[in-house]
């Protein structure tokens, strides 16, 4: 007697980039896609689940694609680490945060990894960061927030009055990302 062993096929799913909405499910693919394991997506494959209760999100954590189901709730555990994340100065991270005072701007900037990874996977964020301006050592002394919608192509957000003279400070955020760093562009 042989064992029969069914041979296994590569799955992929393409999807749109923008939008995460499921194209197809195929094993030549064409576009953009992500591998996904045969049994994982056998509800899709015969009909038993919709396509539309799917979609692929970029996981800035991961920094890679997934499939995810829209209508399980996200499991999030709390960490108030990083809930309440300040941010180090001057390391490479995957998003830095430049307090420019040549343009009088503050910056977001991808960290050089993470930009490649961003567009090697053409990947569009679709996401607003917010940031916390706060007294050195009392995150609880706001001066203001900084919002960045990460979609956007400029990252360039305008001093408001109290910048130029706000010396001495810390940045704090939500940590969604791996890693983040602040730093200072002098005159």
């Amino acid at each position: 007697m042989t064992d029969m062993h069914k041979d296994e096929v590569q799955t992929y799913i393409e999807f749109d980039s923008k939008t995460g909405s499921i194209l197809t499910i195929t094993s030549y693919p064409t576009k953009q896609h992500i591998e996904v394991d045969p049994k994982a997506v056998a509800g899709l494959l015969d009909g038993s689940e919709n396509f539309l209760h799917y979609k692929v999100q970029f996981n800035p954590t991961s920094t890679m694609y997934e499939l995810v189901n829209i209508h399980e709730e996200e499991r999030f555990e709390y960490n108030v680490n990083n809930s309440i994340y300040k941010i180090p100065n001057n390391i490479e991270a995957d998003i830095n945060v430049i307090k420019n005072y040549k343009t009088k701007t503050w910056q977001l900037q991808f960290g050089t990894l993470f930009a490649k990874t961003l567009e090697k996977n053409t990947v569009t964020l679709q996401t607003i960061k917010n940031f916390s301006v706060v007294d050195k050592n009392d995150p609880y002394k706001l001066h203001r927030t900084l919002k960045f919608n990460l979609s956007d192509a400029n990252l360039d957000l305008q001093f408001d009055q109290d910048d130029v003279i706000i010396k001495q400070y810390d940045l704090y955020t939500n940590k969604l990302f791996n890693s983040y760093s602040t730093g200072v562009i002098n005159d």
